[in-house]
């Protein structure tokens, strides 16, 4: 019973967090939120860079084996994972919220509809966390087996679907003023770098398996000619 309200409310906590963060990435990208005004010097900037690196360390800290082996020594294992969902919610809102805007104009002004490659790519992400995420991802229980490696769906095309979601999303906005552009950069470096650590994992975990499907499908971009 403990286990499930842990669950739900780090649940709560990661969807208020992704639409935080989308909310802003959308107001942004279309105009609709005021940038503000920007402040002196360096610090808007040094601002923005230590929110991206206090939610890479948490994010991508907390994923490894032997952040989830030292915690289990203090809390049971079916706490483990609401705690790293409820903190990577905390740690994107607390990225988003403190954002500061960046002096100069906006690299790019385009037509508004390519706010809709964006909603699609959402809606994508939203359709393959339905169909494809166990709940288990989200600290709703903990299951006693090991979960299958999936290569159906759309890992047939893609090893990491759900990041390529969310690159289309943060980038297809029709205005990119500079903060919004270096937070974009940001998270597409964090993705890359984290993608790295996360297939080091699964071949710890699937050996050869992932190997063989890591050597045929191709990480982001759906096309095998590419490793990208």
């Amino acid at each position: 019973m403990l286990t499930s309200v842990l669950g739900l409310i780090a649940l709560a906590l990661g969807v208020v967090s992704v639409l935080i963060f989308y909310g802003y990435i959308v107001g942004t990208g279309t105009g609709m939120l005021p940038r503000g005004e920007p402040a002196d010097g360096a610090l808007p900037w040094l601002s923005n860079a230590g929110l991206l690196a206090q939610f890479a360390l948490q994010h991508s800290g907390m994923a490894r084996q032997w952040f989830k082996t030292w915690c289990q020594r203090w809390l049971p294992a079916t706490i483990e994972r609401p705690l790293y969902v409820a903190a990577s919610g905390i740690a994107l809102a607390a990225l988003t919220v403190g954002w500061q805007p960046l002096p100069g104009n906006p690299l790019w002004n385009g037509p508004i509809w390519i706010e809709s490659i964006s909603i699609l790519a959402i809606a994508g992400a939203g359709g393959f966390v339905v169909f494809f995420v166990p709940v288990t991802f989200f600290g709703l229980g903990v299951s006693s087996n090991r979960e299958p490696l999936r290569t159906n769906g759309p890992y047939r095309f893609v090893r990491h679907p759900l990041m390529l979601a969310v690159l289309i999303a943060i980038w297809a906005q029709p205005i990119m003023p500079p903060e919004l552009f270096l937070m974009n950069v940001g998270m597409t470096l964090y993705i890359l770098i984290a993608i790295r650590l996360e297939e080091r994992d699964l071949v710890r975990e699937f050996g050869t398996e992932y190997e063989k499907y890591r050597s045929e499908v191709p990480a982001l971009v759906p096309w095998k000619w590419t490793s990208i």
